[in-house]
């Protein structure tokens, strides 16, 4: 049987579980040197040598399927997969209730408006964490940690609606959380164009440093349209 690290840090939050799902089966993925096609444990063994929930691990899981790492079947279970077979249309999980491209087109509408809400309620602090976060992305794009990577996509989105003080913004942003992640790091299949994300992500950042909220939001306008080219969109 297959062995996997159960040891969780505890100054993680719970909102990081399916991550630390991810990371490790991605880990047990390179140390058992498994190969594509073969089958990984499945959702109820994960559960219990992770110590997580089956919700946890289905999200992590699918996290992994959408960034091309895995491949589910239904009935059969969780497969390892090769990135480079997939492109990011084919990794959309949610075609039967909307489309990659009306995600996008939410996303281009109302983002832009909860950082313009959300930039003058940074502080410094706030600030500086976005930039550690894009040189973060930046740094996993280089290894090609595409987990990682979509980690410090995800969180460097949510800091915007977490400041942006309009709770209706909040409260959709966590309802559509998964399809939004999903939207996030479906671009990602594309391993060598992760770079490019975390680029983009430094040009808010410089324009907020310079206190240039108009150019802020529209870098990343500009990142939301060049994100969906990369889905084909």
């Amino acid at each position: 049987m297959l062995s996997m690290p159960r040891e969780m840090p505890a100054e993680r939050t719970k909102r990081s579980v399916p991550v630390r799902v991810a990371e490790a089966i991605q880990r047990v993925i390179a140390e058992e040197k498994l190969k594509t096609g073969d089958k990984i444990p499945s959702e109820r063994l994960l559960a219990v040598m992770l110590n997580a929930s089956r919700a946890s691990v289905r999200e992590g899981i699918s996290m992994l399927e959408t960034l091309g790492l895995l491949q589910v079947e239904v009935g059969r279970g969780a497969f390892v997969a090769e990135p480079k077979t997939f492109s990011p249309l084919d990794r959309w999980r949610f075609s039967t209730g909307y489309s990659l491209q009306e995600v996008y087109e939410y996303r281009r509408t109302v983002e832009p408006v909860a950082l313009a809400m959300a930039a003058s309620r940074f502080s410094q602090e706030d600030i500086a964490a976005l930039r550690a976060s894009a040189e973060a992305l930046a740094s996993h794009a280089r290894t090609g940690n595409s987990v990682k990577a979509a980690e410090q996509d995800t969180l460097f989105h949510a800091m915007i609606y977490d400041h942006c003080g309009n709770r209706i913004f909040q409260e959709i942003h966590d309802r559509m959380g998964e399809a939004i992640r999903s939207s996030q790091w479906v671009p990602m299949v594309i391993l060598e164009m992760m770079t490019d994300t975390a680029r983009e992500h430094m040009r808010i950042v410089e324009a907020l440093e310079a206190k240039d909220i108009t150019g802020a939001c529209a870098a990343l306008v500009a990142h939301i349209d060049a994100a969906a080219h990369r889905c084909g969109i």
